[in-house]
């Protein structure tokens, strides 16, 4: 079993919680660190070990009111990476939820745009 994955949120880095027992990951809050490939290689490792053990199901919940650029790239690494394992497991067994502000234009097209790059069914959920 793979040790869960916390990664307390700042304001400027968004709270991760990715669970192995029960396949659920979470992204929440911002994501504007300084050094974003150095904040997001933890978390590409330790999905990399996680896809390792061979998952049945996995859930992405991504719900950030802002991401910069170096952000969305670290984040499609993870995107490509999690559509990599659904293609050679053959199975239809990953989900990812974007959540985004129901008046946030700009985080639903950045959502409809990671979801068209990276291939993966993406389940879009308006917050009040």
């Amino acid at each position: 079993m793979i040790s869960p994955l916390f990664i307390a949120g700042t304001p400027v880095s968004p709270t991760v919680n990715f669970d192995s027992t029960n396949g659920l990951l979470q992204i929440t809050g911002r994501s504007i660190p300084e050094h974003p490939v150095k904040f997001y290689q933890p978390i590409e490792n330790w999905l990399n070990e996680y896809l390792s053990s061979l998952p049945s199901n996995i859930k992405l919940s991504i719900y950030l009111d802002y991401m910069n650029t170096h952000s969305t790239e670290c984040m499609l690494i993870l995107l490509k990476r999690l559509k990599e394992y659904q293609a050679s497991t053959s199975k239809e067994n990953i989900e990812v939820e974007w959540s985004f502000d129901v008046d946030d234009e700009d985080m639903e097209t950045l959502g409809e745009d990671l979801a068209e790059i990276s291939q993966l069914p993406f389940q879009y959920k308006h917050v009040k």
